[in-house]
């Protein structure tokens, strides 16, 4: 379990580092302000692509294009990380609580009443 906090942090920080790399580049780049940078990167690593902010010199293309192939599968990977230690914590949840109310039934003496108009 200590093992997977470890990655799961290591993943959140390479997230956001992915995040502040791509707001300096294209603050740089495009003379963006931080927030508009900011927000382009976001929407380029969701895969959103609003339309809205569109890199204008060849450089910035070429660096969004390498940015979105690495940032994306990076971010997705991620994600699907945090996803899976979630699920997996889901199901050793059930798997204790199945086993807790098996233990309880198993230890339950249940009185049965005789029907009546039943012969014995």
């Amino acid at each position: 379990m200590v093992e997977t906090k470890i990655q799961i942090g290591t993943i959140i920080v390479l997230l956001v580092l992915v995040l502040i790399v791509g707001t300096i580049v294209f603050n740089n780049l495009e003379q963006w302000s931080p927030v508009d940078s900011f927000y382009f990167t976001a929407t380029t690593l969701l895969t959103i692509g609003y339309g809205d902010l569109v890199p204008t010199h060849d450089v910035s293309k070429l660096a969004t294009v390498f940015f979105a192939l690495c940032g994306v599968t990076v971010f997705f990977y991620g994600l699907g990380i945090i996803a899976s230690h979630y699920i997996q914590k889901g199901q050793q949840f059930e798997e204790y609580e199945t086993a807790k109310i098996k233990e309880i039934v198993s230890n339950m003496k249940i009185p049965f009443k005789k029907k009546k108009g039943v012969p014995k």
